[in-house]
C-alpha cells in the first residue's frame, strides 16, 4: 500500500493548485472588470463645487495576511493631513449623513496574494459620492450618487513593496481628487467675477435697434459707418438690424462724430 500514497499526494496537489488558480482568475476577473467600469466615472462638474467636508473611508481586505492594522491607521492619518491642506474639514465617521455641502470619498483597496508566488495583486478605486434629489413627477427621492472617480488598474507587487506601492496609488487618487477640487474652486471664481463685471457694465446711450425701433429717434446710422439718416431714408432701411443705432438729437450725432446723409440731408 505504501506505493500509492504519493499518487495520492501528487492528485490532492494537483487539485489544490487548480482550486487556487481558480479562486485566482475569479478574483482577477473580478478587478478588471471592477477597473473598466470605474473608467467611465464623471471627472469634473458642479459636483465638486461648494464642499465643506469630507468624509473619507478607506476599504481594505480584513482577512489578508498583510499589512497589519498599523498601516490601515497609518494610511486614514497621513491622507487626513492631506485633505485639511486643502482647507477642507475630514472625517471618518461611517455613520454621518451627507448634507448638500457634505462629500463622501470612499478609497476601496482590494488585495489577493498569486498563488505559488511570492506576489501580491492589488487595486486600489477611489469614488466621491455626493447627496442627489432625484424627482419622479411630484415624488422627490434623496440618494447618494457616485459623481466622481479614480482607478489604477491591478497591480502585481511583491511582499516587501506592498505596503509602498499602495500607499502611491492612493496618494495619486487622493490627490487627484484634491487639483479637481482646487480646479473647481478657480472655476467659480472666475464665474463669479464675470457675473459682477456684467452687473456692474454700463448701459451705452444709444443702443442696437431692430427696425421696427428706429422710428422712436430723430436719427438712425450704422455702427459701422460715419453717416446718419433720417429714419425715412432708403439707405437707412439698408442697415442690417444688428448694427443700427439711433440719436434724439444732432448734439448727440456729433459726439458720435457721424456726418449727414447727402441723400435724405437730415
Amino acid at each position: 500500500m505504501l506505493w500509492f500514497q504519493p499518487q495520492i499526494t501528487e492528485e490532492r496537489n494537483k487539485f489544490m493548485n487548480a482550486k487556487r488558480t481558480l479562486i485566482f482568475s475569479a478574483v482577477f476577473f473580478t478587478l478588471t472588470y471592477s477597473s473598466a467600469m470605474a473608467a467611465t466615472i464623471i471627472q469634473t462638474g458642479p459636483h465638486l463645487e461648494n464642499i465643506n467636508n469630507i468624509f473619507l473611508t478607506i476599504e481594505y481586505p480584513q482577512n489578508a495576511p498583510v499589512p497589519g492594522e498599523h498601516y490601515w491607521n497609518y494610511l486614514r492619518t497621513k491622507f487626513e493631513q492631506t485633505i485639511k491642506q486643502s482647507n477642507l474639514n475630514v472625517s471618518f465617521d461611517k455613520s454621518a449623513t451627507l448634507s448638500e455641502t457634505d462629500v463622501g470619498l470612499k478609497v476601496c483597496i482590494e488585495l489577493v496574494e498569486v498563488p505559488q508566488t511570492e506576489l501580491f495583486a492589488f487595486r486600489v478605486e477611489t469614488v466621491q459620492g455626493r447627496r442627489v434629489q432625484l424627482l419622479y413627477g411630484t415624488d422627490k427621492t434623496v440618494v447618494i450618487a457616485r459623481l466622481w472617480g479614480a482607478t489604477q488598474g491591478i497591480t502585481f507587487v511583491s511582499r516587501t513593496n506592498l505596503t509602498e506601492k499602495i500607499e502611491d496609488a492612493v496618494s495619486k487618487q487622493i490627490n487627484q481628487f484634491l487639483r479637481d477640487y482646487q480646479a473647481t474652486k478657480l472655476w467659480q471664481a472666475k464665474k463669479a467675477t464675470q457675473a459682477r463685471t456684467a452687473d456692474t457694465k454700463p448701459i451705452p446711450s444709444t443702443a442696437t435697434l431692430t427696425q421696427t425701433q428706429k422710428a422712436k429717434y430723430a436719427y438712425i446710422a450704422s455702427k459701422n459707418s460715419k453717416v446718419f439718416h433720417k429714419p425715412e431714408c432708403r439707405w437707412a432701411k439698408r442697415i442690417k438690424p444688428e448694427n443700427l443705432v439711433g440719436y434724439n438729437s444732432k448734439e448727440e450725432v456729433n459726439k458720435a462724430g457721424k456726418r449727414p446723409c447727402k441723400m435724405c440731408k437730415p
